[in-house]
């Protein structure tokens, strides 16, 4: 007899809580916590000749968070605001990379179950690449810019499954470069404002994990370049092409 009040007593109450939950995910704002794994490959030119010609492929591994209903919501006011950093290593060379950014868009609905996104934001990059080279020494370049970004979306709710694309372009604004080699010196210059574009492609499992889960594909280019053509900096430019894998859970 008390084995069946229990039971119904927890049949009754996972009833009244599933739906809260799953109705938080309909609309709602959610956080999103995961892992990353990218490869990034890296092309860096410049004048001088110490540096000239340095093409690197690097994996790395790291972290995002981010808050919004972005991926939940319906039509009308969307928003997220999130954070990830990243870390590679390959030989002697290190990459370490942080981003933190906020999107504000309109979503207008295209039918029963499909919606289209427009997103302006803004945001912070940074960035740090340093090489152990066996003719000259460490070489390191790190860069931070602040960005404004546009992009459009596309959102597709299933039963189950929620699916979202999104193409833009982040645009750095009043950079800072710094150029540091062993046993030269160091030089601090302003960077070229820059378009950098970026796409993504996310999935969102509501139901059969236990917690809602996501996963999802993104590719980004980031172009620097410093303004100045002094000795040191001699017209330094480091291209980066990220492609990434995202797997997080929802709460």
């Amino acid at each position: 007899m008390r084995l069946s009040t229990t039971l119904i007593k927890a049949s009754t109450l996972g009833l009244v809580m599933s739906p809260m939950y799953a109705m938080a995910l309909d609309e709602g704002p959610v956080s999103n916590l995961g892992i990353i794994g990218a490869y990034n490959e890296y092309e860096l030119n410049s004048d001088n000749a110490n540096v000239d010609g340095r093409d690197e492929n690097v994996g790395k591994a790291g972290l995002f968070y981010n808050y919004g209903n972005k991926m939940t919501g319906g039509p009308g006011f969307i928003y997220q605001i999130g954070v990830d950093a990243r870390y590679g290593e390959r030989n002697d060379d290190e990459i370490k990379d942080a981003r933190a950014d906020l999107d504000l868009g309109m979503r207008m609905p295209l039918g029963d179950s499909s919606n289209l996104d427009l997103l302006i934001g803004a945001g912070y990059d940074w960035s740090r690449f340093e090489m152990d080279d066996t003719n000259v020494g460490d070489v390191e370049l790190s860069n931070k810019s602040p960005f404004a970004k546009a992009a459009v979306g596309w959102q597709h709710k299933g039963d189950t499954l929620t699916t979202r694309l999104e193409v833009g372009t982040r645009y750095s604004i009043e950079g800072e470069g710094k150029v540091k080699l062993d046993g030269v010196g160091s030089e601090t210059v302003d960077l070229e404002d820059k378009f950098n574009p970026y796409a993504e492609l996310n999935f969102l499992w509501d139901r059969g994990f236990g917690v809602p889960v996501t996963a999802g594909l993104y590719y980004t280019q980031t172009n620097y370049e410093l303004k100045n053509r002094r000795d040191l900096a001699a017209n330094t430019e480091l291209e980066s092409n990220e492609f990434g894998v995202k797997l997080g859970v929802v709460f």
